[in-house]
C-alpha cells in the first residue's frame, strides 16, 4: 500500500539554511553567564539542548533564564529567515505528492515566526510543527508522532525526509515506514545512513520519482 503521509524537515531540506548557529550558541552562553553558569559547561550540544541543560541546572530560576535565552535565539532566527529561499524543486515535489494523495507535514527545531517566514511562498502542506508547538523537538520522536497524529496517519503509513541525522533518528524512533535522507544539507551519505536513513537522494526534486519507483506513491 502506498504511503499516506510525508513528514519533511524544513531547513536544508525544503529551504536554504541561513542560520548562524555559532551566534545562537554565543547568545545562549552569554545568557547562561549572566545566571552564573560557565559557558564551558554547555559543551557541543544543540542550542535547544543547551537551554534545557541550563534551565534544569538553575531550578526555580530556570524559567527566567529560558525566556531570556530563547528571546535571543529567536531574534537571530527571525532575522536570518528573511533571507531563506525554497530549494530548487522543493515546492514542485511537495505539490506533486499532494496531488497523488500524500498528506504533507513540516517539522523544524526553529521557532514558528522564523518558519513562517521561510515558508511564505509554500502552500502545499497541511501541518507545521515548530519547536514552539511541541514539548520535545527532534531528534525526539514526539515531533514526528505529533505531526502524524495531526494528519490522521500512522507511522507505518508515513515517510520522514530530511537532511540531518536528527531527522533520520526521529523518524526511526517514531517507527515510520521510510526515512529518506537528502544531500542538500551537506551531510554525507554515511552520516545519514548511520543515523537511520533507508535511502539517500540528491534533493527533493528526486523524491516523487524515487517513491514511485518503489511503489510507495501512485503513478502520475
Amino acid at each position: 500500500m502506498p504511503i499516506r503521509a510525508a513528514v519533511f524537515d524544513v531547513d536544508g531540506t525544503v529551504a536554504t539554511c541561513p542560520y548562524d548557529f555559532d551566534a545562537m550558541r554565543a547568545s545562549v552562553a552569554a545568557a547562561a553567564h549572566k545566571w552564573g553558569v560557565d559557558a564551558a559547561e554547555l559543551g557541543v550540544r544543540g542550542v535547544i539542548e543547551q537551554i534545557d541543560l541550563v534551565d534544569a541546572r538553575l531550578g526555580a530560576e530556570g524559567a527566567a533564564f529560558r525566556r531570556e535565552a530563547e528571546d535571543g535565539v529567536t531574534a537571530i532566527e527571525v532575522a536570518a529567515a528573511r533571507t531563506a529561499e525554497l530549494l530548487p524543486g522543493a515546492a514542485e515535489a511537495l505539490a506533486d505528492l499532494k496531488r497523488r494523495g500524500v498528506a504533507i507535514a513540516l517539522i523544524t527545531r526553529n521557532c514558528r515566526g522564523a518558519a513562517q517566514l521561510v515558508l511564505r511562498d509554500l502552500d502545499s502542506y497541511s501541518v507545521l510543527l515548530t519547536r514552539d508547538d511541541v514539548p520535545l523537538a527532534k531528534p525526539d520522536p514526539d515531533h514526528v508522532l505529533r505531526s502524524l497524529a495531526a494528519l490522521g496517519c500512522r507511522p507505518d503509513e508515513a515517510a520522514v525526509i530530511g537532511d540531518h541525522d536528527y531527522d533520520m533518528q526521529s523518524g526511526r524512533a517514531a517507527g515510520v515506514r521510510l526515512c529518506i535522507g537528502v544531500r542538500t544539507g551537506g551531510r554525507s551519505d554515511d552520516d545519514l545512513l548511520w543515523a537511520g536513513a533507508h535511502h539517500v537522494i540528491d534533493s527533493l526534486a528526486d523524491l516523487p520519482g524515487w517513491l514511485e519507483s518503489q511503489g510507495e506513491i501512485a503513478p502520475c
